[in-house]
């Protein structure tokens, strides 16, 4: 039995959706996994451990079983899945680091210039 074709855009459509919320759930998991502190002079600082790790290893993980049932069902998906997919990762990382950072500065009593 073959796919219906009528129906492979709205397949493709949620497989990219699917893809960008690995991404989103994998930043978030990276930044929630990392340690980040201020320093006396207001430097923020950020380092991961095992989990950190563990995290970023599980978005390729996701991506690759993602492209493997895409494949199954007779979609082809490119890179630009795969780059939405870093995009959002990095993004909400960034964001959600940029969050923490700046509560990091607050518990120091370094204040950010006005």
């Amino acid at each position: 039995m073959h796919p219906d074709p009528t129906l492979a855009p709205i397949r493709t459509a949620a497989l990219l959706g699917l893809e960008f919320l690995i991404g989103l759930a994998c930043g978030a998991g990276w930044t929630w996994t990392m340690r980040i502190w201020a320093d006396e002079g207001g430097t923020v600082w950020t380092t991961g451990g095992w989990a950190a790790a563990g995290v970023w290893l599980c978005g390729p993980v996701l991506r690759i079983g993602l492209v493997g049932i895409a494949a199954a069902m007779g979609i082809h998906q490119g890179s630009a899945a795969t780059m939405l997919s870093m995009a959002a990762m990095l993004l909400t990382c960034a964001g959600a680091s940029t969050w923490c950072a700046r509560t990091a500065e607050h518990t120091y009593g370094v204040l950010s210039p006005a």
